[in-house]
Formats: structure tokens, sequence, C-alpha cells
């Protein structure tokens, strides 16, 4: 359960508008089934869906807890990867998520998928938890980190405010 997560703050269809994160993925670090919470049936966001989304985030997140920076910027989509070449990719996890270079429990949260696009809340167990939605794209019959960026209202968010 160890893992960091990847984050990528930016869609890659604006990222000249836009500041740049990372996404990353791990399959090792995260079992898929530390969702903590429920799923809408609806959102098609369950099953194997919600496995193969996980499983992405998660494949990163082992990369850049191992240093594999170009590994890690695999599971970009391919406009992040476009826009964002490898020592910039490398400048911004350091820079910014700093987190996702450490052993960091994560713990995956809501999901959903609507018109292609997935979100997947991730909460890692810093000092300090951080909550991150991703944002992955569908294509090629393939799910891709598009973005993630700070959640503005998570759970952790509410449950403080009680």
């Amino acid at each position: 359960m160890a893992a960091v997560l990847l984050v990528a703050l930016c869609s890659c269809t604006n990222a000249a508008n836009q500041t740049t994160a990372v996404s990353t993925a791990t399959s090792q670090s995260i079992d898929p089934t530390t969702s903590t919470s429920v799923v809408d049936q609806e959102s098609g966001c369950v099953g194997n869906t919600r496995d193969r989304l996980q499983n992405v985030i998660s494949s990163q997140i082992d990369a850049l807890d191992r240093g594999a920076f170009e590994e890690a910027r695999y599971f970009a989509s391919p406009s992040f990867r476009e826009n964002v070449g490898p020592s910039e990719f490398q400048s911004i996890i350091q820079s910014g998520f700093p987190f996702l270079l450490s052993k960091n429990t994560a713990a995956f949260g809501r999901c959903e998928i609507s018109d292609g696009t997935a979100t997947v809340e991730v909460r890692f167990d810093t000092s300090d938890p951080v909550t991150l939605i991703y944002f992955l794209i569908w294509w090629e019959n393939e799910w891709w980190i598009d973005g993630a960026s700070p959640a503005v209202d998570s759970l952790s968010d509410k449950v403080g405010s009680l």
C-alpha cells in the first residue's frame, strides 16, 4: 500500500495556458480494492473499469517512487507528453509534488466517468494528508493520465471542519 501519486496540474489540451504538473501510475504499490468511498453505479466507474483506472495511477506512482521519471511519464496522455518534456516533467514533480517521491500510503476514493473522461480521488497519508484528483482520458482503448490537481473539497476538509 506504500505509494506515491503522480500529479498533473493541467489538462494537456490547454497546457500552454496552465501550470503543468505530472501524471503517474502504479500497479504494484496500491491495492485497487482500497476504495474509501461508495461509487455511484451509474458513473461507469465500477469493477474492471475502476481497477484499470487505479492500476494506471498506481503504476505511475510506483515509477515515481523509484525515481523512474521517464517510466512515470509514459502513463501520461499523449497530449501531455507532447507538451511536457522529460526534464520538465521531472522538475514539476520534484518542485511541486515531492510527496510523490516518497513511500506514502495512498487510498482511492470517489471515481466518476463522463464523456470519456474519468476523475479519481486519491488521498496520500503524509504528515499533512494530501488529496489529489486525477483526470484520465480514454484513448486508443487505454486510460491515460491527463492531469491531477489538489482536491478543493475533499472528504478530509469536510471531516476537519466538523
